[in-house]
């Protein structure tokens, strides 16, 4: 296992007074576990939405900066992974060899909080971030 992933594992929970969206309404509640198997990574997020709807969604890689097929993903065909330093593991998922989604995954010094910036790109309609905050499940 690539040291660098081990202050990333385990289960944070969301912060929704921390966080801001700039699309869609920030969460009431949620989760984001990250798992590391036979060196690749799991990311596991369960949130609650404004409404009151609970959503799950699930996906794995291997942080090699390489784009690998996502071949049971419905909105994008490929994903990589990338370390940009030790604090800091971004995703980039395509489809058709564009960008439609990254996420700049950000640990504090104290490696108790982490920030997730997830840009979605929507053809005609720009690019938005939201910016979600998550505390170390204990």
């Amino acid at each position: 296992m690539d040291d660098r992933l081990k202050p990333f594992l385990g289960t944070w929970i969301l912060d929704p007074d921390q966080s801001n969206y700039e699309q869609g309404a920030v969460p009431l509640g949620g989760s984001l576990t990250i798992a590391e198997k036979e060196g690749e990574i799991g990311f596991f997020m369960k949130t609650v939405e404004a409404d009151g709807e609970t959503y799950e969604a699930n996906f794995s890689g291997i942080a090699d900066g390489e784009d690998r097929p996502m071949p049971e993903n419905p909105f994008a065909d490929t994903l990589a992974l990338t370390f940009e330093s030790d604090r800091v593991l971004t995703s980039e998922a395509k489809r058709g060899g564009l960008t439609i989604m990254s996420a700049r995954r950000e640990l504090n010094s104290a490696e108790d909080r982490l920030t997730v910036y997830q840009t979605v790109h929507v053809l005609d309609s720009g690019s938005f971030t939201n910016e979600a905050v998550y505390v170390r499940a204990h």
